[in-house]
């Protein structure tokens, strides 16, 4: 019986053993499998965060660099504008390269910003475009002046051209004789040759003084154009700044631009009146003449 006994309780020892041992295991096992699902857990959620780092970088990266391209293109628009008054337009009706290049880095800028921000970009742009077409209309009459140029030009050096050719005949009839009956007459139209190139002269220095005066009513349409071109634009860059996030004081910033717009449009005054002043000379001096 004492045997018997003894080994019931070996027994129960051995499958305490063996329940210890499989509990002790599956224990091991379900934290291990616990450990491995949090490490994949933590794992999954630094990729995503990692992702969408590298979404946000590349969003941040594509805005900036839309805004820097809007920004060149802007600058070179202007500097086209304000020296619009002094240049030649293409006779072909082709758009100028500096305002469709600012076209499309405006329109390329709604991919990436705000509502407020795109609200503020078309504002500048049609107040970009009134402006150009404001100053091209008023520029046309120059336009015209300067294609009249050419034509009295060309008509100047036929009648030159003209004068060369008569020039020679005379000095070969003087060197065949003196008293060739045909000097007259050649002498007689290199006069009026001269005569007319003389008339086309002076229209010339009409039509160049009519140039100043239209030149001068472009110069002026631009320059008051700048100063609500340039407060548009401070609300656009301010804009830009909060899209990007690069805080500023905003009340400072635009109090420096006013006053930086003011000393540019007091400067641009003083331009126009010493241009008023020497046209206003120069057109004196050709009616005392």
């Amino acid at each position: 019986m004492e045997s018997y006994t003894s080994v019931i309780v070996a027994f129960i020892g051995v499958i305490s053993v063996f329940i210890g041992v499989i509990i002790g295991g599956s224990i091991t096992l379900v934290t291990t499998f616990l450990t491995l699902r949090g490490n994949q857990k933590l794992h999954e959620n630094n990729l995503r965060e990692e992702r969408r780092k590298i979404k946000e970088e590349r969003e941040f990266s594509s805005k900036q660099s839309a805004f820097m391209l809007a920004s060149e293109a802007l600058v070179r628009f202007l500097q086209y504008y304000i020296s619009l008054p002094y240049r030649i337009l293409p006779d072909d009706g082709t758009v100028p390269e500096e305002f469709n290049e600012f076209r499309v880095a405006f329109n390329r800028l709604h991919f990436y910003c705000e509502l407020e921000t795109i609200e503020k970009l078309a504002s500048l742009e049609q107040i970009l475009s009134k402006a150009y077409c404001e100053a091209l209309n008023v520029k046309m009459p120059s336009a015209f002046i300067a294609e009249e140029l050419k034509v009295i030009d060309v008509r100047i050096s036929g009648i030159e051209q003209m004068n060369t050719k008569v020039q020679d005949e005379i000095i070969a009839m003087i060197q065949s004789g003196p008293g060739n009956p045909l000097l007259a007459s050649k002498y007689e139209q290199q006069a009026k040759n001269n005569h007319k190139i003389g008339d086309l002269h002076g229209q010339r220095v009409e039509l160049i003084k009519r140039g100043y005066v239209e030149t001068e009513k472009c110069l002026n349409v631009v320059i008051a154009n700048m100063k609500t071109v340039n407060k548009s634009l401070s609300d656009v860059l301010l804009c830009a700044r909060r899209e990007l996030s690069f805080d500023i004081d905003e009340e400072h910033y635009r109090t420096f631009i006013n006053k930086h717009a003011k000393s540019m449009d007091e400067t641009g005054e003083k331009f126009l009146a010493e241009i008023h002043r020497q046209i206003h000379d120069k057109m004196q001096l050709g009616k005392s003449s």
